[in-house]
């Protein structure tokens, strides 16, 4: 998680016609981190993946394949899990790819990296997932500031893991892209001179402009994600009884909350940590995961589900196995 952070005390000074009460009814955020002015997704991915290797004791030299999930790369191409694979120092035998993908980037992540390993490809897979999001958000968008912040997260999934990762859920349906989008950036939406102009008050906004219809959002949610969860419990054969933690794609705390009382599941099995956290895309399940793990609420052999959802329209779901 990046050292600056945004507090709803903050904001409020910034929106003074919303109390830090009603930011924090509006988003169930208090707390965001921000990203450095010249920090970008890569920078850290470079500082989650040594964290890792430090903490896990995993050698470097073990990983065969590098998984970068982010929306914002450093250049269209080379691909920027290339260049981590040099900054971060693994082997030049291993192979490096992005996967440009953002709420449930870390789902289809976690299947391309339980599908390397099981294809005896490699026997490691490092999946980097996260995103410096607010550089992407107008400084007077108030609800899209009251509910993002960046961070990274970075997970090895190893040919050891293949009994802990259970069966895969996956959906797109393009057709809802326009309603939650980044404008203003790449082939189709060029960076222009005109852009730049328009957006001079905000910094020209050369990352683009993230742009929501929280309505339509809402209603995609609350279609595809029950039916989703649903899908894989009957896939895994089992039900809601036999899960020990649900851990969702932090979306915003009003979105979670309206989600656990349409599926019925008890507070206690449903983790959240948006409120420390917020919605840091790609990064807020393993970040959830590790918070859940480090605080004790989960045990060798407890069934975790997880999902995610969002952006593009896509979403993914799983069951784990501690």
């Amino acid at each position: 998680m990046p050292e600056k952070t945004l507090t709803n005390e903050e904001l409020s000074v910034i929106f003074p016609e919303f109390s830090t009460d009603e930011i924090f009814r509006r988003s169930g955020v208090k707390t965001r981190h921000i990203s450095a002015d010249k920090e970008i997704a890569s920078d850290m991915a470079v500082v989650a993946a040594e964290k890792l290797f430090l903490e896990s004791g995993i050698p470097k030299t073990d990983i065969g394949f590098t998984l970068f999930c982010a929306e914002i790369l450093d250049r269209t191409a080379p691909a920027t899990a290339c260049i981590l694979q040099d900054r971060i120092g693994l082997p030049k035998n291993s192979g490096a790819m992005d996967i440009p993908m953002g709420c449930s980037g870390f789902m289809y992540g976690l299947l391309l990296a339980k599908s390397l390993v099981c294809s005896n490809a490699v026997d490691n897979v490092l999946l980097l997932t996260g995103e410096c999001e607010t550089k992407t958000i107008h400084p007077q968008d108030h609800e899209l500031r009251m509910i993002f912040g960046d961070g990274m997260a970075a997970t090895v999934v190893s040919k050891t893991d293949n009994n802990n990762i259970g069966d895969f859920v996956i959906g797109t349906d393009g057709s809802g892209w326009e309603n939650l989008a980044v404008r203003g950036c790449n082939a189709r939406e060029l960076v222009t001179a005109e852009w730049l102009k328009e957006n001079e008050s905000a910094g020209g906004m050369p990352y683009g402009r993230l742009t929501m219809n929280g309505t339509e959002i809402l209603n995609f949610t609350l279609k595809n994600v029950p039916k989703m969860v649903n899908e894989v419990l009957e896939k895994e054969k089992l039900t809601m009884d036999n899960i020990n933690l649900v851990i969702f794609h932090q979306a915003s705390g009003f979105m979670l909350e309206v989600l656990r009382r349409k599926m019925k599941i008890p507070k206690e099995k449903f983790f959240t940590n948006i409120q420390d956290k917020a919605n840091t895309v790609s990064a807020t399940i393993p970040i959830a995961l590790r918070d859940a793990i480090d605080a004790g609420l989960t045990k060798k052999g407890d069934k975790v589900l997880l999902a995610g959802f969002g952006i593009g329209y896509s979403w993914g779901a799983t069951i784990i196995t501690i």
